[in-house]
Order: C-alpha cells, then sequence, then structure tokens
C-alpha cells in the first residue's frame, strides 16, 4: 500500500521533516571532535553505521515527500488539512529555521576554513552541506507542493508573445540619411 493512502498529508510532511532532522543531526554529531578516542576499529563501525542511517533517514525523507507530491496531485485529503498544513509551514518560524541552518552550515565553514589555515588541521566538509541543509530542502518541496498550479494548458507568455514583425527591415528612412 502506498504511503500517501495510509498517512495523511500533515503525518507525510512530519515524516519527510523528522528524517531530514535525523540527517542533519547523524552529521552534525559526525563533524564533531571524537571526545572517547575510540579504537580505529570502533571507530569505523560507529561511522559505518552513522552513514547508514543518514542514507536511510534521506531515503526515507525522499519517499515522503514523493508520496506527499502524489497524494496532492491525486487529491487525495481535503483542502481544510491542506490549508493548515500549508499556514504551517510558510510560518514565519519555518522560514527562521532555515536561516538558521545556513547559519550553522556557514559557521562550520568558517571554524573549518579557520582550522585548516591556523593549526594544519583539515576537517572534511564534502557532501555535509547537503546532509545539514536536507531538513531545509524538505520545508521547500513541501511549500512548492502546496501552492496552487496552473492548469498545464494554459501559459503565462502563449498570449503575450507575437512573432517580430516588420514592414519596414532593412530600409532606413529617406529622413534620418
Amino acid at each position: 500500500m502506498m504511503l500517501e493512502q495510509r498517512l495523511s498529508a500533515a503525518q507525510l510532511a512530519s515524516l519527510a521533516l523528522s528524517c531530514g532532522l535525523l540527517a542533519f543531526g547523524i552529521i552534525t554529531v559526525n563533524a564533531l571532535p571524537d571526545p572517547a578516542h575510540l579504537s580505529i576499529r570502533a571507530a569505523l563501525w560507529i561511522g559505518g553505521l552513522e552513514f547508514l542511517f543518514g542514507i536511510a533517514a534521506v531515503v526515507v525523507m525522499y519517499k515522503a515527500l514523493a508520496a506527499f507530491q502524489r497524494g496532492i496531485d491525486d487529491g487525495r485529503w481535503n483542502q481544510a488539512s491542506l490549508d493548515k498544513l500549508k499556514k504551517q509551514l510558510d510560518h514565519p518560524a519555518a522560514t527562521a529555521f532555515i536561516w538558521l541552518l545556513l547559519a550553522i552550515l556557514i559557521g562550520y565553514l568558517v571554524i573549518d576554513i579557520v582550522t585548516h589555515w591556523f593549526r594544519h588541521h583539515h576537517i572534511q566538509i564534502g557532501g555535509l552541506a547537503y546532509f545539514w541543509m536536507s531538513p531545509a530542502y524538505a520545508i521547500g518541496i513541501l511549500r512548492r507542493s502546496l501552492k496552487p498550479k496552473l492548469p498545464r494548458n494554459q501559459s503565462v507568455w502563449r498570449d503575450e508573445l507575437k512573432p517580430i514583425h516588420s514592414d519596414h527591415w532593412g530600409n532606413r528612412d529617406p529622413a534620418e540619411v
């Protein structure tokens, strides 16, 4: 059975956001220095498990976002519940949360650069930026899904654009010469 048939719109949105937050948390914990100084074998096992849980969280987030979009396209949920969800996602706190994630990412990049230049120790950032921004990505996809769509047969530009036409191509006005 499809996810959108079993869960409500709010539950799918919560699942997508919580999986994005889980990926964010796993990557944040992984980026912190290791205070326990574990053995290499233990560190590899823990790192591997963190990686697998992070990937699983992102996969579930994408599945939930796809199910949400399918439910919207199929008209599975009533408009009142979608309007309530849209109101919650458009709240200024959600936008502030996105800016907070961006500030954390920029702060980490600054710390990474300072650590690299002054201590000759470089923390690898790699794809961490994507995982850190995954909750913001989920909010953006949910917001975009809830916006009303234009019907496919209508185009904003179709009636306004006309081919350029002139009866005087290349002819100069005798007054200009």
